[in-house]
């Protein structure tokens, strides 16, 4: 009983090898051939790579998120994130400026470049001392200069488009040499306007500076000095530059003038010049 037991189950095992290597040809040959034919007929060739295919396509489905996370959202998201700043950025600096080109200020055809501070915003008032709108606005722009931010440099620019001009100039860089400029600049205005004197002679201007403590060797020395002459020689050079045709008139950054038609009075004009201050600074 035990050997027919025995034997029984070893033939119902090769039974089932058989059936199992029938059905596994099966599989593998679509046309029923129980020869390894997936090489040899061409509809073996899909049946393979069909199941192959499978596996590979249910691996990038978890690997491709992964994927997507790490290289293609991050690019795709900082790529949008920077083409949204890129078209906000404008709009943040696109403010609503009060002053308009042509009507309230004039843009120079190019940067003429500047005398103040390098790195600063610098701020020139052009002017002339035979001026009389020049010494009404003395007081208000010496008053709003003190007032600037540290990143602003304010400087004066003595207008040289006659003889007369010139030695006006002249006399002005001769009191910044002798570093008297701060106790000069309102005076000179003074003793032309109220006073009427032109000083428009090396001699009367000699006696006006000896006044205030200004002594005849020193002042000889350093009105017709090197120095002067270089200091001239610019001022010359940026009144063409800037295109001055009137004054009292400020140029920002050597970029742009208070030489327009709106410019209503003195306060307007330190109103636009505020603005292209802060056009400046944004920039």
């Amino acid at each position: 009983m035990c050997n027919d037991n025995s034997k029984t189950p070893s033939a119902l095992r090769h039974w089932l090898a058989m059936a199992a290597v029938t059905v596994l040809a099966a599989c593998g040959s679509p046309s029923g051939s129980s020869s390894p034919a997936p090489t040899a007929e061409p509809p073996a060739a899909p049946a393979e790579t069909t199941p192959q295919a499978a596996a590979p396509a249910a691996e990038p489905a978890t690997a491709s998120p992964a994927g997507v996370q790490e290289s293609a959202p991050p690019e795709a998201g900082e790529g949008g994130e920077q083409l949204k700043l890129a078209s906000a950025a404008p709009a943040a600096s696109e403010t609503k400026w009060r002053f308009q080109e042509g009507q309230d200020f004039k843009v120079l055809t190019a940067a003429q470049g500047t005398t103040g501070a390098p790195g600063k915003i610098e701020v020139a008032e052009v002017f002339w001392y035979g001026c009389p709108h020049c010494y009404q606005f003395d007081p208000v722009i010496s008053d709003w200069a003190a007032k600037l931010p540290g990143d602003v440099s304010f400087v004066r620019l003595p207008v040289t488009w006659n003889p007369t001009n010139q030695i006006h100039a002249r006399m002005f860089y001769t009191a910044v040499a002798l570093g008297k400029i701060d106790v000069l600049h309102s005076e000179i205005f003074r003793e032309i306007h109220v006073n009427k004197k032109t000083l428009t002679s090396e001699d009367e201007i000699q006696d006006f500076f000896g006044k205030f403590g200004v002594s005849a060797s020193d002042f000889q020395k350093t009105f017709r000095s090197f120095a002067v002459e270089g200091q001239l020689a610019r001022a010359k050079d940026l009144t063409e530059r800037y295109q001055i045709r009137s004054v009292p008139q400020i140029i920002v950054n050597g970029k742009y003038s208070t030489d327009a038609p709106g410019i209503k009075s003195h306060e307007y004009m330190l109103e636009v010049v505020t603005e292209l201050i802060e056009r400046e600074r944004r920039k």
